[in-house]
């Protein structure tokens, strides 16, 4: 049900000259003109059907009325204040980290321990491949894929691109015509998996590595996408395929030894992934603990503007 109550800007100037018990010396604590709080008083008068002030030569007197109302007014003030400092102390002690599924569940994940070591303060996550969803007050870090450039924001480089061809040793005995050393040469369309780049962010996709390469044209065909990257990891270690990974992500794989890198990597200058924020996240309780340990666990950082 609708809550019947008068306008919020007419009760903040009531308050604020029963609490001064002037209208001039109110409309300094509230911080508009004189003028401003008479009105907001006379409207709320009007709202109410009663006088709330006595008005005699330059002052003011609260009538009965005016007295129990404002008492109502302050203590509801009041209440609503502690809640919002409630909220806000709550929220200031909170993190929330922006990321794609992939970035989350195999870059994040396998260090949570070692940032909730790190910092006191509360870590939560927010997951999405579209980075627009990180661009909200409530995400105060993100890792992002990029050329170093995010307007309005700073960002330290967390680390480099560096692509490469990735196969399962399986998949390599049965193509023995796949050769690593030749790439370009040997690889057939219908081996291609392909991450693709729904929301042109600029990861390394096959037609990318393939026009980077010099290989043949007619291998940059369009092919079904995988949108999710660990699920496409998963389908190279199982034989399936061929796909473009990034050093970050497929390592534990590789040592496992269930995925190869083929070829010589390649990477494309100042792009690489970034974490990114505004300078107001900066003052907040542990977020330049979380910011040393992320860049710690890769390697020194590099600040861009």
């Amino acid at each position: 049900m609708r809550r019947k109550l008068p306008p919020l800007n007419a009760l903040l100037a009531f308050e604020a000259a029963a609490r001064a018990k002037s209208f001039t010396r109110g409309a300094v604590d509230h911080g508009v003109a004189q003028p401003a709080i008479t009105r907001h008083v006379g409207n709320l008068e009007d709202w109410l059907g009663t006088d709330l002030f006595k008005r005699h030569g330059n002052g003011v007197e609260l009538t009965p009325e005016g007295q129990a109302f404002a008492d109502h007014v302050t203590r509801g003030f009041d209440l609503l204040e502690v809640g919002t400092r409630e909220v806000t102390r709550q929220r200031s002690r909170e993190l929330i980290i922006g990321a794609s599924f992939g970035v989350m569940h195999l870059w994040l994940m396998p260090r949570i321990a070692a940032m909730r070591t790190a910092t006191p303060t509360t870590i939560n996550f927010l997951t999405a491949d579209d980075y627009r969803s990180f661009d909200t007050s409530d995400v105060d870090l993100s890792i992002r894929f990029g050329n170093g450039h995010f307007p309005g924001y700073e960002s330290d480089l967390l680390f480099a691109e560096e692509c490469a061809v990735l196969a399962s040793p399986d998949f390599l005995a049965r193509h023995p015509g796949l050769d690593p050393d030749n790439l370009c040469d040997t690889l057939q369309s219908r081996f291609l998996l392909d991450y693709g780049d729904p929301h042109g962010v600029g990861w390394m996709t096959w037609a990318r590595w393939l026009d980077m390469n010099g290989a043949a044209p007619d291998l940059a065909v369009e092919r079904p996408e995988i949108r999710a990257f660990p699920a496409l990891l998963d389908m190279v270690a199982a034989g399936e395929g061929l796909a473009i990974g990034a050093r970050g992500f497929e390592d534990t794989m590789v040592r496992a030894g269930s995925i190869l890198r083929l070829g010589p990597p390649v990477g494309r200058v100042g792009h690489g992934y970034y974490l990114v924020y505004q300078n107001r996240v900066r003052k907040k309780v542990g977020f330049d603990r979380l910011r040393r340990a992320l860049l710690g666990s890769v390697s020194a950082p590099q600040t861009t503007p």
